[in-house]
C-alpha cells in the first residue's frame, strides 16, 4: 500500500515493508439474503495465509490473501454443506479463494485496492473499499469492505432463493516480516 506522500509515518499509514496476516487475528465476515431477500444471512470464512509488501516510493500494493472455502460458515449445516459443494463453491475441487492487488488509490476521503478475486478457478476484478488502517510500531490493523457478485464466477444456483451479492467485510492485522 502506498501514500501520496513522502512523509515518514502518517496516521494510520504502516511503515515500508513486508507484513504477514495473522489468520487468528483476521475475520472475515459477510452479509446476503435468502428467501427472495425476505431473509438476512451471515456468515464467515477464515484467511489462511496472506501477504502485504508496502513501498511507499510505488504506487503499486502487493497483497495476496487466501481464505479456505470449506470455512463457509452461517450456523445451518444444511445451507453450508451446500455453498460448500460442487453446486455453488465447490470446496473440494477448488479449497482457495484468492485476493490479489493491485493498485491503491487515495482521496480525501477513502482508499480503495484494486485487484482480483478469484473462485472456483475465475477470476474477476475486485476492488475493497478500506474503511480504516491503524498502524502501532510493525503491527497494523486494516478493515475493508467490498460487494461480491456471485454470477460474475459462475455461482448462479439458486437465482431467487439465494442473493446475488455478497457484502464482505475483512478486519485484518498483519505484523512486519
Amino acid at each position: 500500500m502506498t501514500t501520496s506522500s513522502t512523509t515518514p509515518q502518517q496516521a494510520g499509514v504502516p511503515t515500508a515493508g513486508r507484513y504477514r496476516l495473522d489468520p487468528a487475528r483476521s475475520p472475515v465476515t459477510f452479509r446476503t439474503r435468502h428467501l427472495f431477500g425476505l431473509g438476512a444471512v451471515t456468515g464467515t470464512m477464515a484467511i489462511t495465509r496472506g501477504e502485504i509488501t508496502i513501498d511507499p516510493a510505488v504506487p503499486q500494493a502487493t497483497v495476496t490473501a487466501v481464505l479456505s472455502a470449506a470455512t463457509f460458515h452461517t450456523g445451518s449445516r444444511a445451507r453450508d454443506r451446500d455453498i460448500r459443494s460442487a453446486k455453488f463453491l465447490d470446496a473440494g475441487q477448488y479449497p482457495d479463494i484468492t485476493f490479489r492487488a493491485g493498485t491503491l488509490t487515495q482521496s480525501a476521503d477513502h482508499r480503495t485496492l484494486a485487484g482480483e478475486l478469484t473462485v472456483r478457478g475465475v477470476t474477476r476484478p475486485a476492488t475493497l473499499t478500506i474503511d480504516s488502517l491503524q498502524a502501532s510500531g510493525t503491527n497494523f490493523r486494516a478493515r475493508a469492505s467490498a460487494r461480491i457478485d456471485r454470477y460474475a464466477f459462475g455461482l448462479t444456483a439458486a437465482k431467487g432463493m439465494a442473493a446475488r451479492h455478497l457484502d464482505i467485510q475483512l478486519d485484518v492485522t498483519a505484523t512486519q516480516t
